[in-house]
């Protein structure tokens, strides 16, 4: 269908994909199109599926991939195809719409180690098909350029909700008496998993532990004390990658790389 375009998301109960999704459609109505949402339960065999069958009814895919790679009997060489926040290699070139997270992950790093804090937990979340992750890599580098030499990096698993997961580890964590003094999660929500785990082991934020996540939902400023996060800019995601999107439907040429700006918002689980 020409007036068709589909999106593929990890998770549609993730706040940061679901506000895509929503400034996606609101962008494509605009435009006079129609948005097909896909939630592939970050199930990388799922995602290759919803590829395949959108790309035979859609104009074209936006995809915010949990490939480390996209093979290339998925797709038509030629098929519209825009990658949001994640890009898996592949032999073609296709746009991409994200924010640097390597350096945003610096950024937050760095603020913590001016704060102070030398034990950072980094919890990146969790991707379907495990690769190198830019977050790891800002947050490494941040702690090497302050001489800092021990990191302390845990993924999840996948399997329950990040809230449930990000819990876990972290009562795992503070119940065996690592020594951690700021912890960065990759979301608002498992911000949120983190501040009720250091509550129950009689911990406080920011004074025994500060905290900053990703994407600044409404689950920042909910929080007591108000959690700093990392602004994504979700809406002039979307809008870039409709924009992205309707260039190749109308066969003009689409830049490749397509930045979105990030700011730290820092508020009261920081300071």
């Amino acid at each position: 269908m020409k007036d068709l375009i589909g999106m593929i998301v990890p998770n549609c109960d993730n706040s940061f994909f679901s506000s895509l999704a929503h400034f996606t459609e609101r962008s494509l109505s605009e435009k006079g199109f129609r948005l097909f949402i896909a939630d592939c339960h970050n199930d990388v065999k799922r995602e290759k599926e919803y590829l395949q069958s959108l790309s035979s009814i859609c104009a074209g895919i936006i995809d915010v991939s949990g490939l480390s790679e996209l093979s290339e009997d998925l797709l038509p060489q030629d098929y519209p195809l825009v990658f949001v926040d994640r890009k898996p290699s592949s032999s073609r070139k296709i746009p991409w719409v994200g924010n640097d997270d390597e350096a945003a992950m610096k950024e937050a790093t760095e603020y913590l180690i001016e704060k102070g804090c030398k034990n950072i937990l980094l919890l990146p979340g969790y991707i379907a098909e495990h690769k190198e992750s830019p977050r790891v890599n800002g947050y490494l580098a941040a702690l090497k350029e302050h001489g800092i030499e021990e990191s302390h990096v845990l993924y999840r698993k996948g399997l329950r909700s990040s809230q449930e997961e990000t819990r876990d580890i972290i009562m795992e964590q503070l119940s065996e008496g690592r020594k951690i003094d700021a912890i960065i999660t990759s979301s608002d929500r498992s911000a949120f998993a983190v501040m009720k785990a250091i509550g129950e082991l009689g911990y406080y934020a920011p004074e025994d532990v500060r905290l900053i996540s990703f994407d600044n939902t409404p689950y920042s400023t909910l929080s007591s004390p108000s959690i700093t996060s990392i602004d994504r800019n979700f809406k002039d995601i979307a809008y870039k990658a409709v924009e992205v999107m309707l260039d190749q439907i109308d066969g003009k040429e689409a830049c490749d790389t397509n930045t979105i700006e990030v700011s730290l918002v820092k508020r009261d689980s920081s300071r």
